[in-house]
């Protein structure tokens, strides 16, 4: 978990260095009001008040000493400070995270900019399951009431995701007031369990200070080349780890292999079609968790093959994308669901390639793979993956990737 996080800011940092903006920054300060999503039945008794908190930020602007930032319209970088009390000081606590990110400008007026915000960073969380009030090794509160328990953060550190809208009015003097509604994230993708994970939106309102606004000149669109359209390969074998069930307490390794084929769509988009092998030790047989019907350790339940598309931006060295994919080879979509006594529910299902399906009882026929990819030479490259079915993470991958 600490060494994904690590390499999160490495590729953060040497982008930032690209930028060369030594003088062309700004400060933020924002305060923030939100609500934390029930998005699982875990959360429903355990989100009580607002979410209240503040960020405070420094920001880069592009200057165009890179093709990407004009291909881009010259987009402001930064990293922010973000802290959060998230309305059940018993329960959840409060949050602390430090991201960086990337505003994109949608539109860009002397008196009016509207921006689209992303960045991933870690988060620290005071309050988890294991320092929280419930019955040993349950789910339940002391007095027996279920869904009491912090079954949504596992661990101190945390992956902290951000992404949405802001606007921004200039004022007076280098001051502009600014507002944004984002949607924020935190958890540690099932290394730990329980990991439900916290979904929040959150809006903002605060002001930047532009310290060299009297002498700054914008960027102005030059001569560029296109980058050639053309077809590329990629392969990359990515490994890791996870826990399944927070009572069995056993942590299990994870791997996939991935090959793709893409295409460059313009200066900032490459699309791709690939084919994704996943390799998942959890599924042994030997588990407390009854949701799939697993009587035997075999390594044919331990493989997932499945077919992605995968819409990635380009941003010089550094890409990012959401992979989107259907499962081809699944031997568990048989296997689940299982009742509470952990027997098949329907024992002759064959379930096709598409069906109908809980997600709450299942994992389904649909996964996503959130990238971000850096290239340090011509044919090398190193990954990061979130891989999750629907809102729920199943692991993180890091691996070593070869393009051709």
């Amino acid at each position: 978990m600490r060494k994904t996080l690590n390499i999160f800011i490495i590729l953060f940092l040497t982008t930032l260095s690209q930028a060369q903006t030594n003088t062309a920054y700004q400060f933020k300060a924002e305060y923030i009001y939100g609500s934390i999503l029930k998005h699982t039945v875990h959360l429903e008794n355990l989100v009580k008040d607002p979410v209240q908190g503040a960020e405070l930020a420094i920001e880069w602007k592009t200057m165009g000493e890179k093709p990407w930032h004009q291909y881009y319209n010259f987009p402001t970088l930064g990293i922010g400070l973000v802290g959060l009390d998230l309305g059940n000081p018993e329960m959840l606590g409060q949050l602390l995270a430090i991201y960086p990110y990337m505003n994109l400008k949608l539109i860009n007026t002397g008196f009016f900019k509207l921006n689209l915000k992303a960045g991933v960073g870690a988060s620290f969380l005071n309050k988890r399951y294991n320092n929280t009030p419930h019955l040993e090794n349950t789910l339940s509160s002391p007095n027996g009431e279920l869904n009491q328990a912090n079954a949504a953060i596992g661990s101190i550190l945390n992956i902290y995701f951000a992404g949405g809208g802001n606007m921004e009015v200039p004022l007076f003097s280098g001051l502009s007031l600014v507002a944004a509604y984002n949607w924020n994230h935190a958890s540690n993708g099932s290394f730990f369990q329980p990991n439900s994970g916290i979904n929040m939106l959150n809006a903002s309102v605060g002001f930047t200070y532009f310290p060299s606004f009297k002498t700054y000149i914008a960027p102005q669109k030059k001569g560029t080349s296109s980058l050639p359209q053309k077809f590329s390969f990629d392969v990359i074998v990515s490994g890791g780890a996870r826990e399944l069930y927070y009572k069995d307490d056993k942590m299990y390794p994870i791997a996939s292999l991935a090959f793709g084929a893409y295409r460059q769509l313009g200066n900032n988009l490459r699309l791709g079609m690939g084919i994704d092998g996943f390799y998942d030790g959890v599924y042994n047989g030997n588990t407390m968790f009854k949701r799939t019907f697993l009587t035997t350790d075999e390594l044919k339940n331990k493989i997932r093959v499945g077919l992605s598309l995968r819409p990635e931006l380009v941003f010089g060295k550094l890409s990012a994308g959401m992979h989107f994919g259907l499962y081809l080879y699944n031997p568990l979509k048989n296997l689940e669901p299982c009742d509470s006594q952990g027997e098949l529910i329907n024992s002759t299902q064959k379930k096709p390639l598409i069906y109908s399906y809980n997600i709450d009882n299942e994992d389904g026929w649909f996964y996503t793979r959130a990238s971000l990819k850096y290239a340090f030479s011509k044919h090398y490259f190193i990954s990061l993956g979130l891989k999750t079915h629907l809102q729920k993470a199943e692991f993180i991958e890091w691996g070593l990737g070869y393009r051709l």
